[in-house]
């Protein structure tokens, strides 16, 4: 058992009653989050800037609205020497660099629906600075090292009132007054998560609005619907699509607003995929959430 799996433990144990304890630890993913570095830490992602693209890399973007801008980048090697779980397969080599597209004059900002406003390309380790192309935007340099963290489903995420056989839909002021939503439980939780900016990779996505996976599923459902019409007519498919796709996508990359960098209202933005993607090392069909308040 790990330092960070007992130390949440010991607060499911000191807040809950054994069983409902029981019940929401087999629940709990590991995370690594990525904090602000210091002088003498290992850097292992690096936000803002430039990106380092090798020679001949085309710079990302939409075709027929414009380039992409650079979020930042996860440096898979330094990740994997820390030894700290993420808790979903990745390549043990090269770099996962992340772009979205940021409000240009034709288009909002980046949206799961139009896989084309943003991108996660895996690069590798060598690269050179490359200049933003004129139009987006370069946000601040930042540079992040990694500490293990302990991540669970929040009371918005159907997987916690499922494990304890509770309907939420059908009485959500009961279900927020159970036990594993109390104030004092979640304070315990977030003070053993650590200060904000909340910066992971892997885990449960720490929701701004609503659970993330779900707004992964329900825009990868609403795509196959409208595929399926175009071919075959309309239909209405059943509930246990929905609860089905959700359960096939896990958090990737997770970056939180920091210093003078806001997303939307001081937002986050989330990149997502499929465990078997990650497995093969494929990181071409991602997904893109993007809440704020």
């Amino acid at each position: 058992m790990s330092k960070i799996f007992s130390q949440a433990a010991s607060v499911a144990n000191e807040h809950l009653d054994p069983q409902i304890a029981a019940t929401w630890l087999p629940l709990l993913r590991p995370a690594v989050a990525l904090v602000k570095a210091g002088q003498d830490d290992v850097v292992v992602a690096r936000l803002g800037g430039q990106p380092r693209l090798p020679a001949g890399t085309p710079w990302p973007e939409w075709d027929g609205i414009g380039p992409l801008s650079y979020v930042g980048e996860l440096d898979l090697a330094a990740l994997s020497a820390t030894g700290h779980d993420p808790g979903i397969p990745l390549p043990g080599t090269g770099r996962l660099a992340f772009f979205v597209l940021d409000q240009t004059d034709d288009y909002g900002f980046a949206d799961g629906a139009h896989l084309e406003s943003f991108r996660v390309l895996h690069l590798p380790d060598d690269g050179t600075p490359t200049t933003a192309p004129k139009g987006t935007e370069v946000y601040a340099e930042q540079v992040l090292t990694a500490r293990p963290v302990i991540t669970a489903p929040d009371s918005y995420h159907p997987a916690l009132p499922a494990a304890f056989g509770v309907d939420a839909d059908t009485d959500y002021p009961a279900w927020l007054d159970h036990p594993i939503n109390a104030n004092t439980f979640f304070d315990a939780m977030e003070k053993l998560r650590g200060p904000l900016p909340r910066h992971q990779v892997g885990g449960w996505g720490i929701a701004v609005q609503g659970p993330v996976e779900l707004d992964a599923a329900q825009e990868e459902v609403q795509r196959r619907r409208s595929t399926e019409r175009d071919l075959i007519g309309p239909r209405r498919p059943g509930n246990l699509d929905l609860a089905a796709e959700t359960d096939r996508w896990v958090l990737l990359f997770q970056v939180d607003s920091y210093d003078d960098v806001l997303w939307g209202d001081v937002g986050t933005l989330y990149w997502l995929a499929r465990p078997e993607d990650l497995a093969r090392g494929d990181l071409g069909d991602t997904r893109f959430v993007m809440q704020c308040c």
